[in-house]
């Protein structure tokens, strides 16, 4: 049984190691989603991080919108004359740089004189002198899409090419090939006299996590028009990249991406990303509670942050949840409900405090489970259940490690290098548990049978259940009613059994319930009993020479019952008892075993008890016997010569004033 359990854990072993590469490599996401969750369990465990932010929001909320139409009768998409208003008491207040999470991509309908927007005028003036500002937009994913754009609408977006100028430059472009980066078809970006001022790229989150949960945004994109224009490379900065690059006051058209080592350059500052470009986020808990959220309309037209201190702070500008109509929500760890404004601050504020979170690459990963996996393994070769148990410790202490780790921006799968290291000690202490508990019902029925109740429930206590062979000492007592064959000849079958059934059970009460002793066989009428194993007490020989005697006093009382029973005969038996070394176990075949012993010692004994016949004792015991009582007093019998052996055997006799009448 333990060569099967281990063969079913090393089968789990590959099994799993298997199953982790084959869903790795063939991107399937069962695993991931699984781990996701476990990602996220660490980030309410450790609940919200409290910061000092440089990023400030500024919402678009339900607020700003019901004071706008109300005191200004604008209605959203309002008048670009309060952004210009924003711009200017923001830089007025020493605000390092600018985000707008909202698109200007086509121009404004307001206040238009002469086929022109005053409104855009105003805004294009304020960027002009307050140039620290990036501009989102959106992405057309598809060719198809920008396909069925009209011609003027395409004429009007190629000649709007300033965002090119801001495009990646390009270290070791050979390996482009398996840098898998965000990819769209076309940037729509801001009206160009937005987008000739000042620098815009898109805003969009990029693809969800497998559960469509957002834990990272991309810091690059591709854009496939461009590229295939011959404009520019095709990759550029996302906004947050380049509101993080005007904190730092690093050069937006110089920013190099080296694919071969996943890092975005950014003059002397190297900022590593994934195969895909992106950028895995580290949550300080649900956005509303880590930023300072300023109302737009209180911000622009009331007074109430006139003190507030805005010196180098990132301003982004975007919708809140309570902003009706403007859907913009997102599923985070701390939030179902995520305004994506606070995405971008969460973004940006990694960036400036080099806050990321790190997740182990696969190939460390891999190294993890195989060694969890082994460990378990080698808790498996052990036979004791005590110390099998000592293998679910295992995926505690990781658990333990991996969420000390999380709290150090490390991430390191946990999902299923506990789950697979708690099934191979579950499934492999169960079956122990199993195996146990039969093996136990065995040889407890097997040990009531031959031994007394007590004797069977210690050895089950202190967990002596393997009989296997051993060399012994032990006390052996063999005893053989006299001249049977000849009464049970004049005896009927049933009979037969009738006596031999009471007989053997009368004197089986004795040698178990009585003197503990082990009864190892019947063989018709011979009884042979064991006193030494496969529990010592100290007195086995004693205890033994004790036994005899008082089988010897039942007899008396056998014969009494035999003759109310109707047989019209009388019984006597001859008892010899002797010491010596035997190989003792369950010997037998795998359909049927019995804990026996074998030897020259028993040999002897049987020598012995048949010499009660031709010395006419009832009891004969060895010099071994002799050697070795504390209790009772013999008598010299002879020397005797006996079959097996080459010297003659000193036998002995109890004196008379030990057998008490027996």
């Amino acid at each position: 049984m333990k060569s099967f359990n281990l063969k079913w854990a090393y089968l789990l072993f590959i099994i799993f190691i298997a199953v982790y590469i084959i869903t790795y490599f063939f991107n399937n996401p069962w695993i991931e989603i699984f781990e996701l969750k476990t990602l996220d369990l660490r980030y309410r465990i450790r609940g919200e991080k409290q910061i000092t932010p440089e990023v400030l929001v500024i919402a678009i909320d339900e607020k700003s919108l019901t004071k706008m139409s109300t005191e200004f009768n604008d209605e959203w998409p309002w008048n670009r004359e309060h952004y210009a208003r924003m711009l200017i008491k923001l830089f007025e207040n020493d605000t390092k740089a600018v985000g707008f999470d909202v698109s200007f991509t086509t121009p404004s309908e307001s206040n238009v004189v002469n086929g022109k927007s005053r409104d855009d005028a105003l805004l294009a003036a304020m960027f002009r002198k307050f140039n620290n500002v990036v501009l989102g937009s959106y992405l057309t994913v598809e060719k198809d899409n920008y396909s069925d754009y009209n011609e003027e609408y395409k004429a009007f977006l190629k000649n709007n090419y300033y965002y090119n100028n801001y495009s990646i430059k390009i270290k070791n472009p050979e390996y482009l090939s398996i840098f898998q980066s965000l990819e769209a078809y076309k940037i729509i970006p801001p009206i160009r006299e937005f987008s000739s001022l000042v620098p815009s790229s898109t805003y969009e989150i990029g693809e969800l996590d497998p559960d469509g949960v957002a834990r990272r945004i991309p810091l690059l994109f591709k854009e496939t028009w461009s590229y295939e224009e011959g404009i520019s490379t095709g990759f550029f900065p996302h906004m947050d990249l380049m509101l993080y690059a005007l904190y730092k006051g690093y050069d937006l058209n110089n920013i190099v991406l080296d694919p071969k080592n996943y890092i975005l350059e950014l003059e002397n500052e190297k900022i590593k990303i994934d195969k895909n470009g992106t950028y895995l986020l580290n949550y300080y808990g649900e956005g509303k509670n880590m930023f300072d959220t300023i109302s737009f309309y209180d911000f622009v037209y009331g007074n109430d942050y006139e003190d507030y201190d805005f010196e180098d702070k990132i301003v982004i500008l975007g919708y809140s949840a309570t902003a009706k109509g403007l859907y913009d929500l997102r599923v985070t760890p701390f939030s179902n409900n995520e305004p994506g404004v606070y995405i971008h601050a969460t973004a940006v504020e990694n960036l400036i405090n080099e806050d990321r979170l790190y997740r182990l690459n696969f190939f460390y990963s891999t190294l993890i489970l195989l060694l969890l996996l082994t460990i378990s393994l080698i808790f498996s070769s052990f036979k004791k259940i005590k110390v099998k148990l000592f293998s679910f410790a295992i995926p505690v202490s990781y658990i333990f490690i991996s969420y000390f780790l999380f709290k150090n921006n490390i991430w390191i799968d946990t999902f299923y290098p506990v789950i697979t290291s708690l099934i191979i000690p579950s499934v492999d202490t169960g079956q122990a548990i199993l195996k146990e508990s039969r093996e136990k019902k065995q040889i407890k029925s097997f040990f009531f049978k031959y031994v007394p109740d007590f004797v069977a429930e210690k050895l089950l206590k202190e967990g002596k259940t393997e009989l296997g062979g051993e060399r012994k000492e032990v006390v052996l007592l063999m005893s053989d009613i006299v001249g049977f064959t000849e009464k049970s000849e004049k005896l009927g079958p049933e009979k037969v059994v009738q006596f031999l059934n009471y007989y053997l059970s009368e004197m089986a009460v004795i040698i178990r319930n009585k003197y503990y002793g082990t009864i190892d066989k019947f063989i018709g009428d011979l009884i042979m009993a064991i006193f030494g194993a496969p529990i010592e007490f100290g007195d086995e020989v004693d205890r033994a020479i004790s036994c005899a005697i008082d089988m010897r006093k039942k007899l008396k009382e056998i014969n009494i019952e035999l003759k109310n029973q109707g047989f019209d005969f009388e019984i006597n038996s001859g008892i010899g008892v002797h010491y010596g070394e035997v190989v003792i176990g369950n010997i037998g075949a795998d359909f049927r075993m019995d804990y026996t012993c074998i030897g020259d010692t028993v040999n002897t004994t049987s020598r012995i008890e048949s010499l009660t016949r031709s010395l006419d004792e009832w009891l004969i015991v060895s010099e071994e016997i002799v050697k070795r009582s504390k209790k009772y007093n013999f008598e010299y019998i002879g020397d005797h010569k006996v079959k097996g052996k080459e010297k003659p055997l000193k036998l002995y006799r109890v004196k008379e004033g030990d057998l008490d009448d027996a």
